[in-house]
């Protein structure tokens, strides 16, 4: 009878010992969990902090980066305002006729007259530059112009500063500053309101969509 009570006893005890390795071992499991999933937590807050983080920084630098650009565009138009502009519109409007006209580049056919041929478009060009008179009126529909104001705009980006350079012109700086406000009435055509017809009234045969 005692040897059958101390058997029983010895298997309770393994029993108890058992369950209570299986609670432990569950205490653990869910500790782990617990502890990965706060890790988790942590984590993906941090990832969200520093995502914001990113964000508000790609915010602040792009308003800077607009910021900025106001402030030089601001300051262009200043410079443009002070100069003189006797002659200097007309001399690089001249040069852009000229460089249009010439054979030698394709501006021409790539930019004004894409897919007409060579000749007609020599010939419609020449005709739109007899009727070009050189003064504000029609040189803010220059570059409003559907045909030849991206041309006008390719002039001025990749070729003007050449042409100034090796020009003979004088106030060379105050060419510069023009060409360089002209470059922004083409991408930013509410600064071309700057450009004011100084005979005002006078009516006009020059066509946008000659």
């Amino acid at each position: 009878m005692e040897l059958q009570t101390l058997k029983n006893d010895s298997f309770m005890r393994k029993n108890v010992k058992l369950m209570y390795e299986i609670d432990q071992n569950c205490l653990r499991n869910h500790n782990l969990v617990f502890s990965q999933n706060q890790e988790l937590r942590e984590s993906s807050i941090q990832s969200f902090e520093k995502s914001t983080e990113c964000q508000i920084n790609s915010t602040l630098f792009t308003i800077s980066e607009i910021q900025e650009e106001g402030d030089e565009n601001d300051n262009l138009q200043q410079k443009f305002l002070k100069i003189s502009k006797s002659n200097i519109s007309k001399n690089i409007i001249k040069a852009f006729f000229n460089y249009l006209l010439d054979k030698n580049n394709d501006l021409l056919i790539s930019f004004a007259m894409h897919g007409v041929q060579a000749q007609n478009a020599q010939k419609l060009a020449k005709n739109f530059v007899s009727c070009y008179v050189f003064n504000n009126n029609y040189l803010q529909k220059l570059i409003q112009h559907t045909k030849y104001g991206k041309a006008f705009e390719y002039y001025l980006t990749f070729e003007a500063e050449n042409w100034l350079y090796k020009s003979k012109v004088q106030h060379k700086d105050d060419h510069l500053v023009y060409i360089n406000f002209l470059k922004l009435c083409c991408s930013n055509p509410k600064y071309s309101e700057l450009l004011i017809s100084y005979k005002k009234g006078k009516k006009t045969l020059f066509n946008i969509r000659d």
